[in-house]
């Protein structure tokens, strides 16, 4: 196979959030069939219903607004020509020639039984939860029931390829897929594609232009292709390391008598999670301390949350409680201890330190070779040049910083590696 033109069909698994998302850019692209694949019927009517209305709503004359709604007002949002883009197939698809929405919707197609939902396809893209036996269990089914030719990909933001290819019987034909930020892959400027151990240049080739080319409403696409995997990939290793230090913020804080409720007031907000799923993020952590370091360990509170059901706004309830609008809060006054305390305990500096360290050890690690590389993921993924740059001035009093918060949280990991500390890492530009 190998040639993008070849692919006609493409198989979804899991009708949630992120597959629903990456449905829906297959579809405007305009591959001829498009099958949603859960165990849930019920689930799978809701995945139709949020594609067709997502489907009316680029073609409303709300579309200006929309967008802006779905990127919270993102300044690179805010400059668009909005009418030119309705034009622009590399922005919406097929959607820029004005085909019947009815037509569009023929050719999803939703199943519940896995092996008919990909006995055809020739792209299978994994989007379930970050549970690393139940992706192993989902590639072994895809290696007896897709077409010997299919590229087989997970959206996993954290696991090895490696070991979740590894039952499948066609582990030259896994690679990674994530689509970075919240499940909306429309919207997604930065895609990364990983490799596992035996998989195939051909299969990462295909992989990179298919993601490439799916539309893209905001600038170019950027797809970043890793030369090995690694816990978390690129931006999810670099961001979860500040859970390190605001873990150690918040015990520190609770053990003073300051409440979560007083934290969330004061700024620490808990909504991000509860948007990409409390189960989410907690099953990332446990990864992370098994394959990571130890100190990653989740927090009593994300625990507990699990423990309870409260899985975040897909539920209607995690750190908060949802409603159609968003968040319910009823923050109480911040107490002056509250502001004391964050104000003597918060370094903002630290948490792009934290960034800078783990990103050096990306370098050191192969996983990517180039510094330039990181930057201009963080550029399409978060709207800022990341920690490469400011880091060229300041990695000897960021260093310094970090070796005094590893003593003070006693976690090691936060110690800056030998490429942050030296400054190496210019050269790898």
């Amino acid at each position: 196979m190998g040639a993008l033109e070849n692919i006609k069909n493409v198989a979804v698994i899991g009708g949630g959030l992120m597959g629903t998302g990456i449905a829906l850019v297959s579809l405007l692209y305009g591959y001829e069939k498009v099958t949603v694949i859960d165990l849930k019927s019920e689930i799978l009517e809701k995945t139709r219903d949020q594609i067709q209305t997502r489907l009316e709503m680029l073609k409303s004359e709300k579309f200006e607004e929309y967008l802006l709604d779905a990127t919270n007002g993102v300044e690179l949002a805010q400059t668009l020509d909005f009418e030119s883009k309705k034009g622009e197939s590399k922005a919406i698809g097929i959607l820029a020639n004005d085909p019947p929405i009815e037509t569009i919707m023929g050719r999803l197609k939703t199943e519940t039984d896995l092996s008919k939902g990909v006995s055809d396809a020739d792209f299978v893209i994994e989007a379930v939860p970050e549970i690393l036996s139940l992706k192993q269990e989902i590639f072994k089914n895809l290696g007896q029931y897709t077409p010997p030719h299919a590229i087989l990909a997970s959206n996993t933001s954290t696991m090895s390829i490696t070991k979740i290819g590894q039952f499948s019987g066609r582990e030259d034909k896994v690679i990674g897929m994530h689509f970075h930020v919240f499940g909306y892959p429309l919207l997604v400027m930065f895609i990364e594609i990983t490799p596992g151990v035996k998989t195939a240049t051909e299969s990462m080739d295909l992989g990179v232009e298919f993601a490439q080319n799916l539309p893209c409403l905001i600038g170019e696409r950027y797809t970043m292709r890793l030369e090995k995997e690694s816990p978390g990939l690129i931006l999810n290793r670099m961001t979860l390391v500040g859970s390190l230090y605001s873990n150690w913020i918040v015990e520190q804080a609770l053990s003073q008598g300051i409440t979560y409720e007083q934290l969330d007031a004061a700024g620490m907000s808990y909504e991000g999670l509860d948007r990409i799923g409390v189960d989410t993020a907690y099953n990332v952590g446990k990864y992370f301390e098994e394959y990571v370091s130890p100190e990653f360990t989740p927090g009593p509170l994300i625990t507990k949350l699990v423990e309870e059901g409260r899985l975040g706004r897909k539920v209607g309830r995690g750190y908060y409680d949802w409603n159609e609008d968003g968040p319910i809060r009823n923050p109480p006054p911040v107490e002056p201890k509250t502001m004391e305390f964050l104000a003597k305990n918060i370094d903002p500096e630290i948490f792009i330190a934290l960034r800078l360290n783990e990103a050096c050890r990306l370098l050191e690690e192969g996983v990517v070779k180039s510094y330039e590389t990181i930057s201009k993921a963080f550029m399409k993924a978060e709207f800022w040049e990341g920690p490469f740059i400011p880091g060229k001035d300041k990695y000897k009093e960021w260093s310094e910083k970090l070796y005094t918060l590893a003593e003070k949280t006693g976690k090691s990991y936060i110690k800056p590696c030998k490429l942050m500390e030296s400054g190496e890492f210019v050269s790898y530009k």
